[in-house]
């Protein structure tokens, strides 16, 4: 293949994440051809719909990936914490090329500094019971829009503070807005958060070409978070977190669920995927 065409969502987020993949690809082979294929999503035109709604839907993801299946674009990258465990038959997940920070961050504010009462603007589940855990006496608002709309919004006030992912910020150079780290004793990430996917057509050429970026030590601890998410059932609009690392030749799973039960958290091990998610489920009671 001399040319191939990455198709992504608009947002200079989404923008900035294909073109890091195809920096990757062209850096692996040496004149090729790279062509980005923006779309705009149901997701990006829903303003009203609950954003955890709309990721479990699949809604920031299916246009792009109707690009790769009729053959407009070979590649559709995604950040991995929006795409549906269950995607289109014709599509396979060809590469994980990186992760960057799996973690939540605090921007406008530190916990520390925020007064009781305080506004918080996230419409992730998950992080709304975490949040809770470590401060019961603030309030949550849905935040809608793209990062910048997101920034905007704490910085005129609407919220005292809002919680993102740090790899978004990293991926658009504005981490200096951080004010805060969360750890995985405060809050879990959701699994796959920070990493990018690359899907292409099932046995195609672009399969094979995607390939040669993949990261086979992350594609594993990818696998167990998202086999987590799989087997429970869960999704965005149900708190779960998962990350997994590598802790010597086994795999460390760092878990978080919240339901009628209460919040439950959960450190365990095991040499595959497989192993690893079963003893986190017996763990946590999912």
């Amino acid at each position: 293949m001399n040319e191939v065409r990455i198709a992504t969502r608009r947002s200079v987020l989404a923008l900035a994440q294909a073109g890091r993949v195809a920096d990757l690809l062209t850096a692996a082979h040496p004149g090729l051809s790279v062509r980005l294929v923006p779309v705009e999503t149901t997701g990006d035109r829903d303003r009203e719909g609950a954003i955890a709604d709309l990721i479990e839907m699949g809604a920031f993801v299916r246009s792009v990936q109707e690009q790769v299946v009729d053959g407009t674009a070979d590649f559709a990258v995604h950040s991995l914490k929006d795409l549906p465990v269950v995607g289109p038959d014709e599509l396979v997940l060809a590469a994980f090329p990186e992760r960057g920070s799996p973690w939540d961050v605090l921007v406008g504010s530190s916990l520390d500094g925020l007064p009781p009462g305080s506004v918080v603007g996230t419409g992730s589940p998950r992080r709304v019971a975490q949040l809770m855990e470590v401060r019961p006496d603030l309030t949550t608002k849905e935040l809608r829009g793209n990062v910048d709309t997101r920034l905007r919004k704490v910085a005129e006030r609407q919220v005292d503070a809002a919680v993102l992912a740090e790899a978004g910020l990293d991926r658009l150079r504005k981490s200096e807005l951080i004010a805060q780290r969360f750890d995985a004793s405060q809050m879990v990430p959701a699994p796959g958060q920070g990493a990018l996917a690359v899907e292409a057509r099932r046995g195609s050429a672009a399969a094979e070409l995607a390939a040669t970026i993949d990261d086979g030590s992350l594609r594993t601890l990818l696998r167990a978070e998202r086999l987590l998410l799989s087997e429970t059932g869960a999704g965005c609009r149900s708190a779960l977190g998962a990350l997994a690392s590598w802790a010597g030749a086994r795999i460390k799973l760092e878990t978080f669920v919240a339901d009628e039960r209460g919040g439950r958290r959960a450190v365990v091990f095991g040499e595959t995927p497989e192993a690893v998610v079963a003893e986190a489920r017996k763990e946590m009671g999912i």
